[in-house]
């Protein structure tokens, strides 16, 4: 037997986080520093309304890759999120009302949903946190969109507060995040 531990691949799960036009985008920053605290893999996906709220290059030097914010010729989407694609996780993160219901009606016009479109067809695991005021979560179109994805596999993390879905705590996503990631295959040696 070799006792060489270098010999041993270990490879970190890989989260593709992505960001939405919600002011609580101003969080991710922190989140992603978590993540990679915890041994995540972490890249990022924005929309070009999130880059209005935090700064690329935040997110960059939070995630230590370059950020995705706009699809390309090297078919980003189908690299992380495609069928034999690196992603072990999607988290969108914060996501708005509009994503939620282009994702849940196919509609796929941002980075963002092309990569949830692409997730979803390649069975990848979602998970989705909202953030909005409770009466646009609340609209039936909206919840019947969330229901939708549910029934889908989508696992969405809820905080309900001062009538609003707000952006839970930190170490909550980083929780349901490693439950999510523990029979990956890629989280094994």
């Amino acid at each position: 037997m070799n006792n060489n531990m270098n010999n041993i691949n270990i490879k970190k799960p890989v989260i593709v986080i992505g960001v939405c036009g919600s002011v609580a985008a101003v969080e991710d920053v922190k989140l992603i520093r978590e993540l990679r605290r915890q041994n995540f893999d972490v890249y990022a996906v924005m929309s070009k309304n999130a880059k209005n709220i935090v700064g690329k290059d935040a997110v960059e030097w939070a995630s230590e890759h370059n950020v995705v914010d706009k699809i390309s010729g090297s078919v980003e989407h189908v690299y992380f999120c495609g069928v034999n694609g690196i992603a072990d996780l999607l988290l969108i993160c914060p996501c708005t009302a509009n994503t939620i219901s282009k994702i849940a009606c196919g509609i796929d016009d941002t980075s963002v949903t092309t990569f949830a479109t692409t997730a979803l067809g390649s069975k990848k695991k979602i998970v989705i946190v909202p953030a909005m005021h409770i009466s646009m979560y609340h609209n039936p179109f909206v919840a019947e969109n969330v229901e939708k994805l549910k029934k889908q596999g989508v696992k969405f993390i809820e905080k309900f507060e001062e009538n609003k879905v707000k952006f839970p705590d930190i170490d909550e996503i980083v929780r349901i995040v490693k439950e999510e990631t523990l029979d990956s295959e890629q989280c094994k040696i």
